[in-house]
């Protein structure tokens, strides 16, 4: 292929540095070479066709009568024009390549402005992602090598093995109290254990990394800490790696750091599982939840450019994934909507086709929910930061790719042949995605999740500390108003009634003789009188709602009272519920900024989803909007200790009280046979509202989220 740039390099005198080490690999029974700088610790893999050419470079001939000579001896397999510009911007990229010719050498890389533009995005991220080494390791893991690399030997993954089966079973045992723990994880007292748990497993992740690396005779010569949004981790330079011969050697190296961590995360959670309260055992909750979340979340993710991913393409033998799943989407759109004629797919068959575009679009979906998840996450320590963070995002997924779009249109000489049809589609598709997001009207509607209530119900407190003494009831059975429900005794009541029935007696003989004897005033005596009778009847009545009866007709639902017979009931305890099952109404929560889209507009007609229930959504026509903030859950089901959606704490009585107030909207459920209703059932309300664009209902419900997270 005819190139534009050819005149730039063909009189270019340039070859190979001699320090460059080569490294011959097979994939998939091709083989590929791999050149090594160990000044710069720079890689660069090439196929056998542009190996041989890089070969035959010389600094006494010129790259034109190189590629001349190539074209005589092996006409089929080499390099056109524009893939020899590439090549060598390439190589020179990487910095392996020395210049005999004088002048502007940086000509060869104004056909390829693509790799300064990645220079110059690299230097801003650099902000953002910091190096600074610290250490020669490699002295250090030559003088232990003997001790360090057997515990990476044939042993090792029977051993993470079993750590990842006991790490599961202590996750499934203890799921509830590792579920309420994790609810402060990100708490402000919390994050200085969580960084140094952090911290320490990045030590041993990065050592495995090089202790592997040095077992299968690679070099490590740096060690230090990265600055990863201005927050240190340490890092080790284990790139020796990719110059082995053995894939599986190299997915060994890769897949060291997480294994590691997963393996302390299991100590940790043993630890966590069998300690008390205190610093231990939140170093060890910590420990176990960041080792976890890393190895699994990220590092063990091929679809992000960490660990897993360097295995993956080692394994299925497709390197350059990443790059050549987006070269494979540019194709499909340069082929099929521009039309481009010469347009080439990186994929050489059906099977990397396949690999490049289902990684393609399965990573873009996951990198753009890390980074937002990381957004967020970040917003929450600094918002600042977190907004730094989003404008950074902005300019990373729209603004570089559209300008290299623009760029791609006005000036590739791909395109002289059909450069008005692909101006034309990019329009027409701009147009389209701008009509769709911010123009055209989309049916909206509030979601809001809820909880089944009984329009008529009565909670069984104890007002006292007393003693279970009998259960009259079965759970579901169905009682009448005025049946009675327990016995409870309390002895403290009991003896402070006969202390005040003697002292009420003595008052009374006291009064009695002061009436008798003239210097005594009875008057005072009958003030005592009456406040101990005053007392009495309270106590009489208190002794009295021990026996508990039923204020309503419902159904009971106990909290297994039989079973705790002659046990003591603490004050304010709630024994049950009695249910009147003749009448539900589904209580929806809705945050603010949702209900200010409610008020003033009439609430017709709505449809909830019961989560237990597999019919199809109730229409409910009776809505109510409850026009006061709340905070207390109508239901502890909704809050997020029990699965619910809603984050919780809890105030000095023991209530569960959301984060952030809500209105409540109320809607009356038909008893129409098709649904069996039940108190507590947990669900969701759609409400259809007027139609708005996508960017409308995008804005509100970011507003919300923001609202809900930062109260802004």
């Amino acid at each position: 292929m005819v190139s534009e740039s050819w005149h730039r390099i063909a009189d270019l005198h340039l070859g190979l540095l001699p320090s460059v080490e080569v490294h011959k690999q097979v994939y998939r029974g091709e083989t590929w070479y791999v050149l090594e700088e160990p000044g710069s610790g720079r890689y660069f893999r090439l196929r056998p066709a542009a190996y041989r050419f890089v070969c035959e470079l010389d600094p006494d001939v010129t790259v034109a009568e190189v590629w001349q000579r190539a074209l005589a001896d092996y006409p089929e397999e080499a390099p056109g024009q524009d893939e020899v510009v590439q090549l060598l911007s390439q190589l020179h990229h990487a910095n392996l390549l020395f210049f005999r010719t004088p002048g502007d050498h940086d000509a060869i890389f104004r056909r390829y402005r693509k790799q300064r533009g990645r220079e110059r995005l690299g230097q801003l991220m650099a902000i953002l992602y910091l190096r600074v080494p610290l250490w020669n390791p490699d002295r250090f893991l030559n003088r232990w090598r003997g001790w360090l690399t057997p515990l990476f030997g044939p042993a090792m993954p029977v051993v993470w093995g079993l750590a990842m089966l006991f790490f599961g079973k202590v996750a499934i045992e203890h799921w509830d109290r590792l579920w309420a723990a994790g609810q402060g994880l990100l708490a402000p007292g919390n994050l200085p254990l969580l960084y140094l748990s952090i911290f320490v497993l990045k030590i041993f992740h990065e050592m495995a990394h090089a202790i592997v690396c040095k077992r299968y005779g690679g070099e490590v010569h740096s060690m230090g800490v990265m600055f990863i949004v201005f927050t240190p981790l340490p890092y080790i330079d284990a790139s020796a790696s990719w110059s082995m011969r053995g894939r599986w050697h190299r997915a060994y190296v890769g897949a060291a750091g997480m294994i590691v961590e997963l393996v302390l995360a299991a100590l940790a959670a043993w630890v966590w599982a069998y300690t008390g309260p205190g610093f231990v055992n939140s170093l060890a909750f910590n420990l176990m939840l960041a080792g976890s979340i890393s190895a699994l979340l990220f590092n063990g993710n091929p679809l992000l450019r960490f660990d897993a991913y360097y295995i993956l393409t080692d394994l299925v033998e497709l390197p350059n994934l990443y790059q050549k799943a987006a070269q494979q989407w540019f194709y499909y759109g340069d082929r099929f909507l521009y039309g481009t004629d010469r347009a080439e797919s990186p994929a050489r068959s059906t099977r990397e086709a396949a690999w490049f575009t289902g990684y393609g679009l399965l990573s873009v979906i996951y990198r753009l929910f890390i980074m937002v998840t990381i957004a967020f996450l970040v917003a929450d320590i600094w918002l600042g930061l977190g907004l730094l963070m989003v404008i950074l995002m902005a300019f990373i997924w729209v603004l570089i790719p559209a300008g290299r779009l623009i760029r791609y249109l006005l000036q590739n000489p791909r395109l002289a042949r059909n450069r008005g049809r692909a101006m034309a589609v990019t329009v027409l598709l701009t147009g389209v995605l701008v009509t769709g997001l911010g123009i055209m009207p989309v049916r909206d509607a509030v979601k809001a999740p809820g909880v089944v209530l009984s329009t008529n119900t009565q909670p069984l407190f104890t007002r006292a500390a007393a003693r279970l003494a009998a259960v009259h009831v079965r759970d579901g059975q169905w009682l009448e108003a005025g049946d009675r429900l327990v016995t409870l005794q309390s002895e403290p009541l009991e003896q402070e009634l006969r202390l005040v029935g003697e002292q009420l007696r003595e008052a009374e003989w006291l009064y009695r003789q002061a009436l008798e004897v003239d210097q005594l005033d009875p008057a005072g005596f009958m003030q005592q009188a009456d406040a101990l009778r005053e007392r009495q009847a309270t106590l009489q009545a208190r002794i009295a709602g021990l026996d508990m009866r039923a204020g309503i007709a419902g159904l009971w639902q106990g909290q297994r009272l039989s079973e705790r017979l002659g046990t003591h009931i603490a004050p304010g305890e709630q024994l049950g519920t009695l249910v009147d099952t003749r009448g539900y109404r589904f209580t929806a929560v809705i945050g603010q900024a949702a209900a200010a889209a409610l008020f003033g507009r009439p609430l017709e007609e709505a449809e909830v989803r019961l989560w237990s229930q597999n019919a199809e959504p109730i229409r409910v026509t009776r809505l109510r909007l409850v026009p006061f903030q709340k905070r207390e859950l109508p239901s502890e089901a909704l809050g997020i200790a029990a699965n619910g959606p809603i984050q919780t704490t809890v105030d000095e009585q023991g209530r569960a009280l959301a984060r952030e107030s809500f209105f409540e909207l109320h809607a009356e459920l038909p008893d129409d046979g098709v649904v069996r209703l039940a108190h507590g059932m947990t669900g969701i309300l759609r409400l259809q509202i007027d139609a708005s664009p996508l960017a409308v209902q995008l804005y509100r419900q970011l507003r919300q989220a923001l609202q809900r997270r930062y109260g802004l």
